[in-house]
Parts: structure tokens; C-alpha cells; sequence
């Protein structure tokens, strides 16, 4: 039987963690294209970010330092393939240290390695348009990012060189190894709900005109095992001081979905993982 093994990548509040507790929802359910074929390891963190959806709230930012990797073991319906969904080192700063660092940890490069399909989430609400990179400063891009807490840590390059320099890095310990197998890359870009794109807009031609850098990259490098897809996981924003009444009514799993390659929206989350 064929399994793959699926790494997520986002930087911190990418959608990352909340994308993991809706896909979780989704295939605890029986909905969409795969199920759980066994126990998870650690529930807590999705138990208690769930309840929070359930209640109309965001989900928990994950605090910076976290050690934790949480996997998913999920199966597809129709044709019996097993994944394993991987999140490693949960909270997003971390990734993002990797990057900057331009240092790969040995669990980071068997991660790499083991996987056959890279997931990386991408919130471009959080970042500058790359078009002021002509006229503006790189260190003044980087600070431009969209408001963060006092003394949150600051990404060193713009996100779409950042992307590409992670993404090198990752291939290099993949390398190291001597993994020969085919790679997938999706760019997932989150929070698609906030960037106020007409209906049908397609995420290809978002990610040319915003991450232009990133995008020629995996076209180049991955071919036609590269895509891009729009991901609004929970559908529209949530706030601490206003409970979502349709989330509470409704419940988080008729919440959230995909805009597919083409520009329609598809409300089956677990597309984003399967690849055809």
C-alpha cells in the first residue's frame, strides 16, 4: 500500500494551527476525501483549540519555543493511501529562527527528508507587497511586516526570499541524505478571506504578482509538483471580544474552505493534502 508523508511549514500566525484543528475536525467527522486511520498522539492542544472555535473564538497562538511536532495518521477513502500529516516544532517562530539561521537541525533535515510533499502556508496579509522591493530597503521591509505584539521577534529578509532561502536549505539536507524521491510543493495562501480578491480569483495569479521571487522558484525547481491553492480554514476572521454566533451555531466544520487552482472554493480541507 503507497503512503506519503506530508511536512507543514508556516511562520507564525500563518493559519498553520488552525488549519490543523479543522483538518483534524474534518476527518474525525468522516468528511472529505480522508478519515483517521489511528490514534494521535498528543489531543490536547486540538481538543482545547477546537472548543475555542466551537465558541465563536480564534484559536490560541502557540506560544514561541513550543518543541512539539504533532502527526496525523489519515487514510484516504477511496483509494486506501495512508498519510502522515507532520507539524514540527509548533509554534511558527521557530521555523522562522531555521530560516534566518540558515542552520538545519537534524530533526528538521530527517523531517526534509522523510517527506514527500511539502505544505507551505503563506499569510499574505502579514507581509508587504514585494513590488516596494525596487525602491525600498530590505531591512525596511522586513520591519514593515503587519502589527505584531512589542518585542515579537522580526524576520530578517522579506517573506518571499525568506521562503526561497528555507526552501534551499530544506533541499540541501533532503541532499545530505541522498533522498532521491519526487517532491511536492503546494503553497497554501492562508487566511484567503482577508485579502478581498473577487470571486474566482485564481491563487496562481496571486502568488505571480505578490511573491513573484517564490513563485519563479518552485516553478522552476519542482515543475508540475507544484501548485497553488487559497486557504480561508476558518472562513473569516474571529475575535476574542465578539464571538462568531455562526460558529456557534453552525460549528466550526461547516466552517472554513479551499479555493482550488482554478478559483472556485471547495469546502473538502483535506484537498490540501491530497495530491492527484
Amino acid at each position: 500500500m503507497n503512503s506519503g508523508q506530508v511536512l507543514v511549514l508556516g511562520g507564525p500566525d500563518s493559519g498553520k494551527s488552525t488549519y490543523l484543528l479543522q483538518l483534524y475536525g474534518r476527518v474525525f467527522d468522516g468528511d472529505g476525501q480522508m478519515q483517521l486511520r489511528g490514534a494521535v498522539d498528543s489531543l490536547v492542544a486540538i481538543k482545547d483549540g477546537l472548543a475555542r472555535l466551537a465558541t465563536g473564538r480564534p484559536a490560541a497562538h502557540t506560544a514561541n519555543g513550543t518543541e512539539t511536532s504533532l502527526t496525523l495518521p489519515l487514510v484516504e477513502n477511496h483509494t486506501g493511501r495512508e498519510w502522515d500529516i507532520t507539524v514540527p516544532d509548533y509554534a511558527g517562530e521557530d521555523l522562522r529562527r531555521v530560516g534566518d539561521s540558515l542552520r538545519l537541525p537534524d530533526r528538521w533535515r530527517d523531517l526534509a527528508a522523510t517527506s514527500d510533499h511539502w505544505v507551505v502556508m503563506v499569510r499574505l496579509s502579514l507581509h508587504p507587497d514585494m513590488p516596494d522591493l525596487v525602491s525600498r530597503p530590505v531591512g525596511e521591509l522586513a520591519s514593515a511586516s503587519a502589527e505584531r505584539a512589542a518585542g515579537a521577534d522580526v524576520q530578517k529578509l522579506p517573506i518571499d526570499m525568506f521562503l526561497v532561502e528555507l526552501l534551499q536549505l530544506l533541499q540541501h539536507g533532503r541532499t545530505q541524505l541522498e533522498v532521491t524521491n519526487d517532491l511536492r510543493v503546494t503553497v497554501a495562501l492562508s487566511c484567503w478571506d482577508e485579502l478581498g480578491y473577487p470571486d474566482d480569483t485564481m491563487p496562481s495569479q496571486v502568488i505571480r504578482n505578490q511573491l513573484a521571487l517564490l513563485d519563479s522558484y518552485c516553478t522552476t525547481t519542482f515543475g508540475p509538483r507544484y501548485r497553488v491553492l487559497g486557504l480561508s480554514a476558518q472562513g473569516r476572521a474571529l475575535t476574542e471580544a465578539n464571538p462568531d454566533v455562526e460558529f456557534i451555531d453552525e460549528g466550526p466544520s461547516a466552517m472554513g474552505w479551499l479555493v482550488s487552482e482554478d478559483g472556485a472554493r471547495d469546502p473538502d480541507l483535506t484537498k490540501l493534502i491530497a495530491v492527484e
